[in-house]
């Protein structure tokens, strides 16, 4: 070793130590943390990738969904000019709900007028009808009361299941003189 030693200088030798410490301190605080951060990126980006195809198949879905939106709906109702009720007409409101009902496979059971409405002069009139038959048929009937001028709103509606049919039962509000 003492030979080694005078071979060399002291001073080199310090400078190899140090150029090796250096080497090996750049190593472990740049090479390996960048390894490691790019073994997490790779993660990131396969993550990513995967997140970009399952966007890619859903994308014509989206579409599909976003063209149904954009359409306007075909059940938009359409704009009735409002009328308010003439006394003579007040008479012919349970005919004419009983057409409508007989028109879309429906059976009216019960017309109820409420008489104190009436007499009060609110302006309102206020009718209960019970009928009996299928949904279906009840939701074109619906869309048929909105055609009369007179009616201002539907309050209530209740549905109850009977025996191979459903029951409803409707609270409506006509505008009268």
């Amino acid at each position: 070793m003492k030979k080694f030693l005078a071979i060399l200088p002291t001073q080199s030798l310090i400078c190899f130590l140090l150029c090796g410490a250096g080497i090996v301190v750049f190593v472990f605080l740049i090479i390996i943390p960048n390894n490691n951060a790019g073994a997490e990126l790779d993660k990131e980006i396969e993550k990513i990738n995967e997140r970009i195809e399952q966007q890619r198949i859903l994308r014509p879905v989206f579409d599909s969904l976003l063209q149904r939106v954009k359409k306007k709906n075909p059940t938009e109702l359409p704009a009735v000019p409002k009328e308010k009720l003439k006394r003579d007409d007040i008479n012919r409101v349970s005919t004419l709900l009983q057409d409508m009902a007989g028109r879309h496979q429906l059976e009216i059971r019960d017309i109820q007028t409420d008489v104190n409405e009436i007499m009060k002069n609110t302006g309102f009139l206020l009718i209960r009808v019970q009928a009996v038959g299928d949904f279906m048929n009840f939701r074109s009937f619906l869309l048929d009361l909105g055609t009369i001028p007179a009616l201002e709103q539907v309050e209530e509606i209740n549905v109850k299941a009977i025996a191979g049919s459903r029951e409803y039962r409707l609270k409506l509000w006509m505008a009268k003189k």
